[in-house]
């Protein structure tokens, strides 16, 4: 992964730890038309930026490990663009720590499922303004740019092309579900048999002045004028989150697969689904009755809630009203209340928005490994209104068995998935 938090897996993990935060006031540096933000939000715009550059010299380096020829296609074709960084930078890693040869990468026994929240808009806006202050037309030069940056599967693409893929291939767009979604799917491509590899996760560089003016306009977003404290998850005096951008990608195998490469396994996919809640576009059902029916629908042959329970839940969290409330009631009404401890990370690196259920995916497989669940960053006091466990500091435990993620999105995404060590 890589992430506001750190560039790679390990650093991410190590600062959530301990309790650091990504989130901060952002400079004319770091975003576009700072002082019509400035002017709109009445305070200093934050956020939870990565330093592109790096990325960019990450993900160079993960290209040179591939063929020459595939290796100069993405130097031609995609490095001009950080979403498409971001998603090799975590996927070299991915395959390091998996121990897959690139070359098995094109068998058609492997999947890719990357999905994205949507397409580059940082590419996107560069384009049209170009075009807007030049008045200029189309042309044959830069069409490459509408596969490679201005289309949602762009980041899919880089990966197949890489990877010289021919296996089957989907780039789901579930708002800030995708992450979660796309390893669902993934799960479904080899648990149907299509697969015995897949690779999966998602990616998302929207740290842009229209996102932030967008999500501003529509109340979802902190006015806390200090962004390292302003995204407070399940507190009582929460107002909203705080944007930061990153990317997560995982190697899923089937156990038969797996055991014959004598692969290292972090955790097994239990089961998972996902459901659609119509309260509105940005809205959720505060009762959780939507959330509680999935967890319901996800028992593998049994009650969720009977005799052995996730031993922790990692949740959405983004510190709004609804989100919070709907997450907790409904893991009250199939728990009981307060049953399992959760935490939620978007105090600590900002909303990832299409990359959240990804990165907490990822985290959430390292707290089983590791038998620890973190700390809740922020949350000062939990809202009474809340029925839920949340940790406030980082917890030790003997032995962690399972755990479950939630994943919620804007136009009712509802998505969960139930790992085992």
């Amino acid at each position: 992964m890589t992430t506001p938090l750190g560039m790679g897996r390990e650093t991410t993990w190590q600062r959530l730890l301990d309790g650091d935060v990504a989130a901060r006031e952002l400079s004319t540096a770091d975003i576009d038309s700072f002082a019509q933000l400035t002017n709109l939000l009445k305070r200093t715009p934050g956020g939870a930026p990565l330093d592109h550059s790096a990325v960019e010299t990450m993900a160079l380096g993960v290209a040179r490990g591939f063929p020459s020829t595939v290796q100069r296609n993405f130097i031609d074709y995609f490095s001009h663009d950080v979403l498409n960084n971001l998603v090799v930078s975590a996927f070299g890693e991915a395959i390091q720590q998996a121990g897959l040869d690139v070359f098995e990468l094109g068998s058609q026994r492997t999947g890719f499922v990357i999905g994205t929240s949507k397409a580059s808009l940082r590419a996107m806006e560069s384009e049209w303004k170009r075009r807007f202050d030049h008045c200029d037309s189309w042309d044959g030069d830069r069409s490459h740019k509408w596969q490679t940056s201005f289309m949602p599967d762009a980041p899919l693409s880089v990966l197949l092309n890489l990877s010289q893929a021919t296996g089957p291939a989907s780039c789901p767009v579930a708002a800030c579900a995708t992450g979660l979604v796309s390893i669902l799917q993934a799960a479904a491509l080899i648990h149907s048999g299509q697969c015995d590899t897949c690779i999966a996760g998602s990616a998302d560089a929207s740290l842009r002045p229209s996102v932030l003016a967008a999500f501003h306009r529509l109340g979802v977003t902190s006015k806390n004028s200090c962004p390292a404290t302003a995204c407070r998850p399940f507190d009582v005096d929460r107002d909203g989150f705080v944007v930061g951008e990153g990317t997560a990608v995982f190697v899923l195998e089937s156990r038969r697969h797996a055991e014959q490469r004598q692969a290292r396994s972090l955790g097994q996919i239990v089961s998972g689904g996902w459901l659609t809640d119509p309260t509105g576009i940005t809205q959720i059902d505060a009762t959780g009755t939507t959330v509680a029916e999935l967890l319901r629908r996800m028992s593998p042959g049994q009650s969720l809630a009977s005799d052995d329970p996730p031993d922790f839940a990692c949740l959405h969290g983004t510190g709004t009203e609804t989100n919070d409330l709907a997450e907790a009631s409904g893991l009250s009404q199939v728990f009981g209340p307060q049953a399992i401890p959760a935490f939620a990370t978007k105090g600590a690196t900002g909303h990832l928005l299409g990359a959240a259920g990804s990165v907490e995916f990822g985290l959430t497989l390292l707290a089983l490994r590791d038998n620890v669940v973190p700390g809740t960053t922020n949350l000062s006091t939990i809202d009474p209104a809340c029925p839920v466990s949340l940790t406030q500091r980082l917890t030790s435990h003997s032995l962690l068995r399972s755990a479950l993620k939630i994943s919620l999105g804007f136009g009712g995404h509802v998505a969960g998935c139930l790992i085992r060590r």
